[in-house]
């Protein structure tokens, strides 16, 4: 093929154009996932639950509580990797000091994605050991998680542990298999807080992930059985709430179970019960069913 002067310009200034194009997208890309990083810095917000204890909600994924010690803190799961300078920064602020230990309330992301950066600062990390291996192997088929994400101190199925952190007792302990296999409450004794994590929401119906709709009960009461009317209650998301918005949402799972149960018995298929409405007065509180409703109705159905 012969190629002309003023072909050969016209490729050169076609190309120009595509550079400039590309450059213009990367730098608008960058530039979106900079100021979305940002956004979920200045999303990040520390409030005071009772005791030493504080919680850090916003900014993607799920509630971070935090136990404020002399020097050092311990904190219940980690956010995001891009949060971990602006969630350091405010342990800092409440504790004067770094993450000691750190506890992950189950394997899923929202959790776990900002374990390793704790991790790499000495932070000793604490799970079900459903958590290590799902970070071992990796999430949702992707790569394994780096190693300084991984639990260095794994709890068994039924099991508990005790910490004395600066003077505080913190219960941690495996619930049954509810949200996800690998569900831990903590009890902040001393400050009266539980950290329930996705156990429980004051903003939404269970997800079942895992688990099954009697661990949601289960482990609710079994919450409430350590609590006073003075508790406060810690969910994966959503805010601080109080003995009577847990015992509220124990009271919506067991009607709405016995609800679904009933139809089934009565030979209702999936399609019947989302049209029977069996979550109607709940909805206000706790939202949209649409994922809530077809995972109980298929494990109440054996399916």
């Amino acid at each position: 093929m012969k190629f002309t002067t003023q072909s050969h310009r016209q490729g050169f200034e076609l190309m120009l154009t595509y550079l400039s194009d590309r450059g213009r997208f990367l730098s608008v890309l960058f530039f979106s996932l900079f100021s979305l990083g940002l956004s979920a810095q200045n999303d990040l917000k520390m409030e005071h639950v009772s005791g030493n204890v504080w919680m850090l909600s916003g900014g993607g994924y799920a509630n971070i509580s935090v136990l404020a010690g002399d020097g050092r803190a311990l904190m219940v799961d980690s956010k995001r990797p891009e949060l971990a300078e602006a969630i350091r920064s405010m342990v800092l602020e409440i504790s004067g000091g770094e993450v000691e230990y750190m506890i992950n309330g189950h394997a899923h992301p929202d959790h776990t994605d900002g374990n390793a950066g704790f991790g790499e600062s000495g932070a000793v990390i604490i799970a079900h050991a459903e958590v290590r291996r799902v970070l071992m192997a990796g999430q949702r088929g992707g790569p394994p998680a780096p190693k300084a994400a991984w639990p260095d101190i794994v709890l068994s199925d039924g099991s508990s542990m005790t910490l004395y952190f600066d003077g505080e007792p913190v219960t941690i302990m495996h619930a049954r298999p509810a949200h996800s296999p690998g569900n831990l409450i903590v009890h902040y004794q001393q400050s009266n807080v539980i950290h329930l994590g996705d156990l429980f929401s004051p903003e939404r119906y269970p997800v079942l992930a895992g688990g099954s709709i009697e661990g949601f009960v289960e482990g609710n009461e079994m919450a409430l059985a350590l609590a006073d009317d003075s508790t406060r209650f810690i969910a994966g998301n959503g805010i601080a709430s109080q003995r009577a918005d847990v015992q509220a949402y124990i009271n919506m799972v067991k009607t709405v179970r016995d609800r679904v149960v009933q139809m089934i018995s009565q030979g209702l298929d999936l399609d019947a019960v989302l049209a029977a409405d069996p979550t109607a007065e709940f909805d206000s509180t706790w939202g949209d069913p649409g994922r809530f409703l077809p995972g109980l109705y298929r494990e109440l159905a054996g399916q």
